[in-house]
This record gives structure tokens, C-alpha cells and sequence, in this order.
């Protein structure tokens, strides 16, 4: 019996994009082979590695709830079971000027398919991250009580409700 291939995610932040509309075109039209995600409700990038980690996870042992990986990583973000609202909440506008783009590849592939000719604008470090969130709209969302403050305690709330949403729900 053959292994299925070893998959890998890669995150990248970009800023400043003129062309999200075409972006997300190319998205559903299949050309270009990503994840985009709305980064206001990304609180910590363990959050992204968790997610990725159980999209290749359901996409090895075919278990995708979604119809591909990359709106799997969606709805693995979302703290409910809501396909929709997980599309809704975690992907982009069409007049967004920021996203972090998330690229699956297998060992088969030798680079990263060209992402960066179809993005207009700038790629910055994924340290930006906790810049561009929104903890209130995060906290709300993942039903964080506004008192909790550490921010240990909110990333591994967010991740556990992340985890365990299929048992849980």
C-alpha cells in the first residue's frame, strides 16, 4: 500500500494589496493553490500551525469536511461546526488590504507556485501578526471572558476550542 504524500504548510503575510477580488478569483477558479485568511482574527501563528497541521491530517486519511484543504484550514479556524460562517468570518473581502496566505505542498512539489506573481503588495513578517489582530472581535468569536488578559491563557483557550470542536459540539 502506498503512503500518502508528506504534505507541509507555509504562512506568509502580505500587506498592502491592491487586487484582492482577482486574488480571490484565482482562488476559486483553482489557479492559485492557497488558503487566504482574514489575519484580524488570527491571535498567535499557533494558531495557523495547529490548523494546517489537522488539514493535512484529514486530507492524508481522507476525512476533509470541506471540499479542499484549503477551505478545510477555514473551518478547522472556527470555533463551531458552521462551514459558512467559518468561510465567512476566516476569509477575505473583496476590498481587503492585508491577508496571510497559507500554501500546502507535497514533497513532490520544488516551489511554491509562484504565489508572489499573483499577490500585488508587500510580503511582510509573520511577526505582524499580533499587530493586525483584533482581541475583542478574537475573544467574542472564540467566547473568551473580556477579563481574561494573559496571553497564554488566550491563545491556549483559542487553541483548545480549535481541537476539540468535533468532540466537543
Amino acid at each position: 500500500m502506498d503512503s500518502p504524500p508528506k504534505y507541509s504548510a507555509t504562512f506568509f503575510l502580505f500587506e498592502d494589496i491592491s487586487n484582492m477580488k482577482d486574488i480571490k478569483d484565482q482562488v476559486i477558479k483553482g489557479p492559485l493553490k492557497a488558503a487566504v485568511v482574514n489575519p484580524i482574527l488570527i491571535y498567535h501563528l499557533d494558531q495557523l500551525v495547529l490548523a494546517a497541521h489537522k488539514c493535512i491530517h484529514s486530507y492524508n486519511s481522507m476525512q476533509l469536511k470541506t471540499k479542499s484543504i484549503f477551505t478545510e484550514l477555514l473551518y478547522v479556524l472556527f470555533p463551531t461546526r458552521s462551514i459558512r460562517d467559518a468561510l465567512k468570518n476566516f476569509g477575505t473581502q473583496d476590498d481587503a488590504t492585508t491577508a496571510i496566505f497559507v500554501v500546502f505542498k507535497g514533497e513532490e512539489d520544488k516551489y511554491l507556485n509562484g504565489l508572489e506573481s499573483y499577490v500585488e503588495g508587500n510580503l511582510v513578517s509573520l511577526d505582524r501578526i499580533a499587530e493586525l489582530r483584533d482581541v475583542a472581535a478574537i475573544k467574542k468569536l472564540y467566547k473568551i471572558p473580556n477579563e481574561v488578559t494573559d496571553e497564554e491563557t488566550v491563545l491556549n483557550s483559542i487553541l483548545t476550542k480549535m481541537a476539540a470542536k468535533e468532540l466537543l459540539l
